[in-house]
C-alpha cells in the first residue's frame, strides 16, 4: 500500500512540476541593448524608451520578379547524387527551372551533347551560362547576371 501512496504522490508531482515548467519553455524571448551599450535577453519586451526604429532601404528588385527572370534547365541522370543537390539549390530558392534526365529523354540527350562536349552531369544552363557539375557560387553568379 505504502508503494502505490509513493508512485501517486510522484505522478503528482510530475504532473504538477510540467504544469509550471512547460509555459516557460515556450515563452518569447526578447534581446535587445540598454542605454549602456549591454546586451539584455528578457522574457518582456525592452521599455518604451528603449526602442529604436530603423529604415530599411527598399529592394530594387521582388523575389517573384527574381525568380521570373530567371532562366535554368538541368541536364541529369536519375543515380546521381550531385543532379540532386543541384535541383535542391533551386528548389530551395524558389526558383523555377526545368530538369532533362538524359537516360531517358533521347532529346534531352541530344541537345546536351550540341550544349556541351562533356559527358558529366549536372549540367546547368543558367541563364544562358553553362555550369559543368555542382557548384553554389558559379550557380548564384549565374543567377545574379
Amino acid at each position: 500500500m505504502k508503494l502505490s501512496k509513493t508512485w501517486l504522490l510522484l505522478c503528482c508531482f510530475a504532473l504538477v512540476s510540467q504544469l509550471f515548467i512547460t509555459p516557460a519553455s515556450y515563452a518569447k524571448m526578447y534581446t535587445w541593448t540598454d542605454r549602456t551599450g549591454k546586451i539584455r535577453r528578457t522574457y518582456y519586451p525592452p521599455p518604451a524608451n528603449q526602442v529604436q526604429r530603423k529604415k530599411v532601404a527598399k529592394r530594387s528588385t521582388t523575389r517573384k520578379q527574381a525568380v521570373g527572370r530567371n532562366s535554368v534547365e538541368i541536364y541529369t541522370t536519375s543515380w546521381c547524387g550531385y543532379c540532386k543537390k543541384a535541383i535542391h539549390f533551386f528548389q530551395q530558392r524558389g526558383i523555377a527551372y526545368t530538369v532533362y534526365n538524359i537516360e531517358t529523354d533521347k532529346e534531352a540527350a541530344a541537345r546536351k551533347r550540341k550544349l556541351d562536349g562533356r559527358s558529366g552531369v549536372p549540367f546547368a544552363v543558367v541563364n544562358g551560362r553553362k555550369i559543368h557539375g555542382f557548384s553554389a557560387s558559379a550557380y548564384e553568379a549565374a543567377l545574379n547576371k
